[in-house]
């Protein structure tokens, strides 16, 4: 064990650049040995004993270890310290130091498969912390549904071992270059979230380590996630850091015993057809997807309209079929609606007038508001709980529900759909879409929005342009504003927003948050829909590209 562990020290025994950690209190927790854990804690702004607040308990790695009550802070401290994560996620942070002598887990290198006694006892060191981390719940604002383990390399696998021993104490874990035995992930995967980070070319601990116990969780059908870097050595925490939703996936975990909206949690869906309304003769149908043999009454609800340029898609094509059975195993209800098709057979670019473009997203709006008339008087029947029901759209089903939401009933014709005068969406998501004005969005009218929008979208512009970019001199110029813009107003009025920048990505973001990105749907959902916590979070997703239309915002110009 020794050779790895001094490998490990000199590896991570690296200078960092000086930065200012006296935010972290400096404290020592004398256990009932008698031993002092020297450790420091990052408290919330205005923190409020008498409130409940997330607590992570961070665990660094073997060149960290001492007695100096400094050197714990060396990785992952900047993270928390980052002004916009803790407005955005308040927390108690927990830095303890393992003493120079002892490590938190046994560790014996051999080979690819290593030796990782699970003892009935912890070390000394993970023992005075697991003590720490009691009184701290006793005597601090703690929130113990919302209790966090992060670590990195030798602390990477003390959180496989805290979760073996304490399967129910946390919601979520970010291990970091480190391991864990297989065979206990039956232990907590039932209950914890995991998300795991490992160097593809790691030649200090084996990545093969993090691969096997995450395949583990993922046959056990739990909450994991395994982040992979092709190019990284042993210092994948760098890389891990830098993942904009690392963050907000784990401030989203619960460990309650009713995981709903966070985690799959019923074993099938059930569906059902409705006719809402019947306009000249064509029949508007919805299909209401909902978790089999739930008995909650008040759900949220997502209400989802397909893209297709106006002209085509379908309710029920198989790809909207499979994202909406997936969440409504969450604990959602999840309705996906038919609407008037009023550009078939007709061009929607820049040969079309921009009156009709106006028309036919008027046109649209009215049947959203007709399928939301049709779930309002029977949410009894249906489980759905009125004042979290959220729209989403694709392409230019994103156009149409952004226009359903800010929309008032002067932007319609007279004998338009009337909502009922106290209701509001409880949200809105936009993949791909865009508004005429955001001068729509007030701060009285602005409601919870996810934005996901790729930057060089050549059909619906990212910031502000024209919709296909038509010329101004073309019938079809009409102006539109994009995520980034919309994002841009909410931010402006101080209202909430989650906007996922897609950089050198296209038009393929109106369908690819229903397959690839449903950890940050059902994270907005929850966080912001379901328990109204105010966030402002940007995401950037960087692909491979170039850029024929749109530019790329700050967000997106190479980081050095």
């Amino acid at each position: 064990m020794k050779p790895f562990l001094l490998l490990l020290a000199t590896f991570l025994a690296l200078p960092a650049l000086a930065q200012d950690f006296s935010a972290f209190e400096k404290r020592q927790f004398q256990a009932a040995d008698g031993a002092v854990l020297p450790y420091r804690i990052l408290y919330p702004k205005n923190y409020n004993r008498s409130q409940r607040y997330p607590l992570v308990l961070f665990l660094h790695a073997a060149g960290e270890r001492g007695t100096d009550n400094e050197a714990q802070l060396t990785y992952g401290a900047s993270l928390f310290l980052d002004s916009l994560n803790r407005r955005n996620f308040p927390a108690i942070v927990v830095f303890p130091q393992c003493a120079p002598d002892e490590y938190w887990t046994e560790l014996t290198p051999e080979g690819k498969s290593w030796r990782m006694p699970f003892n009935a006892e912890p070390s000394p060191s993970l023992q005075r912390t697991i003590a720490l981390l009691g009184r701290l719940q006793q005597g601090e604002g703690v929130d113990p549904q919302r209790i966090y383990l992060m670590g990195i390399s030798m602390g990477g696998f003390a959180v496989y071992d805290l979760l073996a021993r304490f399967p129910d104490r946390f919601a979520a874990a970010a291990p970091i270059a480190g391991g864990g035995l297989p065979q206990l992930a039956p232990l907590y995967a039932p209950n914890t979230s995991v998300w795991a980070f490992h160097g593809a070319k790691d030649d200090v601990v084996p990545p093969a380590l993090s691969r096997q116990a995450c395949e583990a969780l993922l046959r056990l059908g739990a909450d994991v996630k395994f982040t992979e870097y092709p190019n990284v050595k042993h210092e994948s925490w760098q890389p891990a850091f830098s993942e904009a939703g690392l963050l907000p996936w784990m401030f989203s975990r619960r460990s309650a015993a009713d995981r709903r909206y966070q985690r799959t949690c019923f074993g099938q869906a059930n569906k059902n057809t409705y006719t809402y309304a019947t306009k000249n003769g064509e029949s508007l149908a919805l299909d209401v997807y909902r978790p089999a043999g739930d008995t909650a009454r008040n759900r949220v609800t997502l209400l989802y309209v397909h893209g297709g340029g106006f002209s085509g898609g379908r309710r029920d094509d198989p790809y909207h079929a499979a994202f909406a059975e997936r969440m409504a195993r969450m604990g959602y209800v999840v309705v996906s609606m038919s609407y008037r098709l009023t550009m078939k057979g007709k061009s929607f670019s820049c040969d079309q007038p921009a009156a009709n473009k106006i028309k036919t997203f008027q046109a649209a709006v009215e049947d959203i508001r007709d399928a939301t008339l049709y779930l309002l008087n029977n949410r009894g029947r249906l489980g759905i709980d009125p004042n979290r029901l959220v729209l989403a759209g694709s392409s230019a089903g994103a156009e149409a529900v952004l226009h359903a939401a800010y929309w008032r009933d002067n932007n319609l014709p007279p004998t338009s759909p009337k909502l009922p005068a106290e209701f509001r969406y409880g949200g809105v998501i936009s993949m791909a879409g865009a508004l005429v004005d955001t001068s729509l969005i007030s701060r009285r009218r602005a409601i919870p929005t996810l934005l996901f929008h790729g930057t060089c979208d050549p059909l619906i512009p990212f910031t502000a342009a024209s919709h296909h970019y038509c010329q101004e001199t073309e019938p079809g110029y009409l102006p539109l504003y994009g995520g980034y813009a919309i994002a841009q107003r909410l931010r402006s009025i101080g209202m909430p927003y989650f906007l996922l920048t897609a950089c050198y990505g296209q038009h393929e973001w109106a369908a690819l948050p229903l397959s690839d990105f449903v950890d940050e749907i059902s994270n907005f959902l929850y966080e912001d829909v379901f328990l109204g916590n105010f966030r402002q979070i940007q995401l950037r997703h960087t692909q491979s590209g170039n850029c024929e239309f749109g530019t790329l915002p700050p967000e997106c110009e190479p980081r050095p």
